[in-house]
Order: structure tokens, then C-alpha cells, then sequence
């Protein structure tokens, strides 16, 4: 074995996404958003949409990278989730009725949102509409993206069959960046603020669009009353509610047109 081939099998077997990740800093419009790993010890389920909710909640709350929660705190806040909300029956619905790999339902993510997170919503999307992707993210809106792929223990966003939940947090024309849960705390790094292109290309196995099942869900903050008051964050009339993006096609950057 050469060396240049031997390079590329250590790279692969190491977990590396020699492939997948650009070589570029951070998008333009860059949501500096928490970013959490989905794994809890000790849990029969891993929760990548629990984990998603969880980074962009704590977003709204004011946390970003710099300032977010520790691995076992949030490890803890996700127990919390599960076994505080769901399993106890506070959920206003008889019992929990996911089963698959531990996943939620988008309407329990809904419900975790407004009655156990006190945010206005987490309102589901079945579209795959990329100007309305781009005019979340340009307005600072982090959202939640559901794919289909072949997991993220090699960190390479490829079509297949699994199943997944992560965070849109930046996007460009021709790249998309997520923060990807699915990577233990131990390996940060290789989930948070990854980009991908949307379009394949040549040489290169990971690709967003082939993976993108075209689920969103977009969470809707509440501002506290108190504070919007007294001056510290802009006036409850503009902050309340987060309407979908209706602007005219003329109006929008251009983005991939498939």
C-alpha cells in the first residue's frame, strides 16, 4: 500500500470526513448556536431531535457557543426532557407514542416547546424549499432539519437509510453548515459547525440535498415581558411571533435552483 493510500484508510477508519467538511471557517450568516451531543449514558435512546430542540432553546435563551452548557449539563437536561415530561405524563397527551431509535414526534417537540420550555411554538414544515431555509437563517433563526443518511460515526453527511435530526445554522448559495448532535461530547469538534455542499460533487460522497427528506421545524421563542420593557431587547411587538418567510422570488438571493 502506497502512501497516499494509506493516508486516505486511516482517515477513514479514524472517523474523518476527508471528504465532507469545506474548508472554510463559518458561513456568512452564521448562527453561533449551543451545540450538544444526543448520546446519554445509561439511556436506552439516543435523542437527536430532543438534543436539535435543546440547542436551539438554550440559543433563544441567550447561550451561544462561547456560553452554553456543560456535556453533563445537558446530558442532564435531556434526561430532564424524557423523564420529567414525557414519561411522567405532564405532556398533555396520554403517553409518549415514538418508538423508533428513541425519536420524537414533530408535534411532541411542539408540545416541549410550549409547555415545558415556554416558547410560542415549534411548528412543523413539509416543503423543500431552500429560499425559505435561507430567509430563516438570514433573519438569525436556527432550524431544525430532518435527513436521511448513513449516520454520523464517520461525521459524512451520505444519502441512506437512517434517519436524523440536526440544526441548520448557516447557509450560503452553494453550502449548508449544521450542528450535527450525533457525536458523543468527547467529539465535538466533528459535530458542531460542519458544512456540506447541497449539490453533489464530483469526488465527494456527502451531499445535503440527497440527504434532506425536506422536514423542517422552525421553534418560535417568547420574549419575557419584563425585560422587552425595559429596554433590553427590542419591543414585544416585533419579537413575539416569527412568521414564515413570504417574499417574492425576485426578492431573494439567489440560491440552488434544482
Amino acid at each position: 500500500m502506497n502512501i497516499k493510500a494509506l493516508f486516505l484508510a486511516i482517515s477513514l477508519l479514524g472517523g474523518g470526513s476527508a471528504f465532507s467538511v469545506k474548508a472554510q471557517k463559518s458561513a456568512p450568516n452564521d448562527i453561533p448556536l449551543p451545540w450538544y451531543s444526543q448520546k446519554i449514558s445509561g439511556c436506552p435512546y439516543a435523542h437527536c431531535s430532543l438534543a436539535s430542540s435543546l440547542m436551539v432553546f438554550d440559543y433563544f435563551k441567550g447561550m451561544t457557543a462561547d456560553s452554553c452548557r456543560s456535556a453533563t449539563e445537558a446530558e442532564a437536561k435531556l434526561v430532564e426532557y424524557q423523564k420529567d415530561y414525557f414519561l411522567k405524563k405532564r405532556a398533555p397527551f396520554k403517553r409518549r407514542t415514538s418508538v423508533a431509535q428513541g425519536g420524537y414526534y414533530s408535534f411532541e417537540i411542539d408540545s416541549l416547546a410550549r409547555y415545558y420550555e415556554h416558547m410560542i411554538s415549534a411548528e412543523h414544515f413539509m416543503d423543500k424549499d431552500y429560499r425559505a431555509l435561507k430567509a430563516y437563517i438570514d433573519q438569525g433563526i436556527p432550524v431544525l432539519i430532518n435527513v436521511r443518511h448513513r449516520g454520523s460515526s464517520r461525521g459524512i453527511l451520505q444519502p441512506g437509510n437512517h434517519r436524523h435530526w440536526m440544526v441548520l445554522r448557516g447557509m450560503d448559495d452553494t453550502h449548508v453548515w449544521i450542528n450535527d448532535p450525533g457525536r458523543s461530547a468527547m467529539m465535538r469538534s466533528k459535530g458542531e459547525n460542519l458544512c456540506f455542499p447541497i449539490k453533489k460533487e464530483k469526488g465527494n460522497p456527502a451531499w445535503f440535498d440527497g440527504c434532506w427528506t425536506g422536514r423542517y421545524i422552525v421553534i418560535t421563542p417568547r420574549i419575557p415581558r419584563a425585560i422587552a420593557r425595559a429596554g433590553e431587547l427590542p419591543s414585544i411587538e416585533k419579537v413575539m411571533t416569527i412568521h414564515r418567510p413570504v417574499i417574492d422570488w425576485k426578492e431573494l438571493p439567489k440560491v440552488i435552483n434544482l
